[in-house]
C-alpha cells in the first residue's frame, strides 16, 4: 500500500514538473539547480564578478538618498552582517503612518481568497465569502499593490531598503515583487496549511534572494507569528538521504529533533514590527488563534522569473458571486 501511495506520489511530481517546464521553464531550471549549495555558490560568485564596480556605484547612490528613508538612523551594515549569519535581521520599524495607510487601503479593496483572482471579497463580507466558498478562508491577498498604494511604492524605492539589498546580493538588486495578504484566525483545512506554507519548509526562490517583512497588526504569540530557524540556511535538516536535494514540508517535530530551541524563533512585535529573512531558512507561518494578521512582504533577488509578484490583469479580477 505504502509503495502504491509512493508511485502516485512520484507520478504526480513528475506530471507538474512537466508542466512547470512548459509554463516557467527558466524558473523550474533554476529550483532544479539552486537547491544546491555549489551552484548557488558559483552563480553568485559569477554575478558578483558582473557587478563588482556597478553595485559598489548603487550603494553609492543609495547613500545619497538615506535621508529621505523612512527608516531614520539605522545600523545597515550590522544588520547585513546578521542577514547572512543568522538568514534574518531585526530592527527594522515602519512609521505608525504608513501602517495606518496600508490597513486602510486593506479595508477599502478587495482581497483574494486562496490567492485566486476569482475569489475576490471585501474584508467586512469574509463570513459570506466562506458560506459561499463552503470552507474557512485561511490567506487572502491583494493584486497590483504596487501600482494602486502608493505606500507599497514609495517603499519599494525606500534608500534604506535598496541599499541594504545591494550589499546582501552583492550584485545589483533585482526588486521581484510586493506582497500583501490577510491570514485568518479559523480551523484550516489541511491542505490550504500546506498550500500557503502553515509547516516548516524553505524556499527555493534564486540563486540568492531574500525578503522584508512587515507586521501590519499586532502579532502576539500564538497570533500568526512568523517562526524560522536561524542559520537553517547555512544547515539545512537532513532525516533521509533525498533531504540532501528535496523540498518538501517538515513536521514540528522534526524540526524540534534537529536544532536547539534557541534556534527556533516566533518572531512577535507591534504593527510595524519589521525584518528581513532569507527564507532558504527553513520557515513557516502560524495560523492565528484569535485575531487576524496583515503583513506586508518585499522580495529582492538576482533574478526575476515573473512569479513573486502581484500583478494580475484588472479584467481577470472577480468578486465571489
Amino acid at each position: 500500500m505504502e509503495a502504491g501511495r509512493e508511485s502516485l506520489a512520484t507520478m504526480f511530481n513528475i506530471k507538474v514538473l512537466r508542466q512547470s517546464l512548459v509554463h516557467q521553464p527558466a524558473y523550474t531550471l533554476m529550483r532544479g539547480a539552486a537547491r544546491f549549495g555549489a551552484a548557488r555558490s558559483a552563480v553568485c560568485a559569477a554575478r558578483r564578478a558582473m557587478h563588482g564596480g556597478r553595485v559598489r556605484r548603487y550603494r553609492d547612490a543609495c547613500q545619497t538618498r538615506l535621508s529621505g528613508s523612512v527608516f531614520g538612523d539605522f545600523d545597515r551594515t550590522e544588520f547585513v552582517k546578521r542577514l547572512r549569519a543568522d538568514g534574518v535581521a531585526f530592527g527594522l520599524k515602519l512609521p505608525q503612518g504608513m501602517v495606518s495607510e496600508l490597513t486602510a487601503f486593506a479595508l477599502a479593496n478587495p482581497c483574494f481568497a486562496d490567492r485566486d483572482p476569482k475569489l475576490g471579497f471585501y474584508l467586512e463580507n469574509r463570513m459570506q465569502a466562506q458560506v459561499s466558498l463552503a470552507k474557512p478562508i485561511l490567506v487572502a491577498q491583494y493584486f497590483n499593490t504596487l501600482t494602486s498604494c502608493a505606500v507599497v511604492s514609495r517603499l519599494r524605492q525606500d534608500a534604506v531598503l535598496q541599499w541594504i539589498a545591494g550589499a546582501y546580493l552583492e550584485s545589483l538588486p533585482t526588486f521581484v515583487g510586493a506582497n500583501l495578504w490577510w491570514t485568518f484566525p479559523v480551523e484550516a483545512l489541511d491542505e490550504d496549511r500546506d498550500r500557503h506554507a502553515h509547516l516548516f519548509h524553505r524556499d527555493v526562490d534564486d540563486f540568492r534572494f531574500f525578503k522584508f517583512f512587515f507586521y501590519l497588526t499586532p502579532v502576539n504569540p500564538g497570533e500568526g507569528a512568523h517562526v524560522c530557524v536561524a542559520g537553517s540556511h547555512l544547515r539545512p535538516p537532513v532525516f533521509r538521504r533525498s533531504d540532501r536535494w528535496s523540498i518538501r514540508r517538515y513536521s514540528d517535530r522534526e524540526i524540534a529533533s534537529n536544532y536547539p530551541a534557541e534556534q527556533i524563533i516566533e518572531i512577535c512585535g507591534p504593527a510595524g514590527t519589521g525584518f528581513a529573512e532569507n527564507t532558504l531558512c527553513i520557515h513557516k507561518g502560524r495560523t492565528p488563534s484569535r485575531e487576524p494578521r496583515l503583513l506586508l512582504q518585499l522580495q529582492y533577488a538576482l533574478f526575476d522569473y515573473g512569479v513573486g509578484h502581484d500583478r494580475r490583469r484588472p479584467d481577470t479580477l472577480h468578486l465571489i458571486g
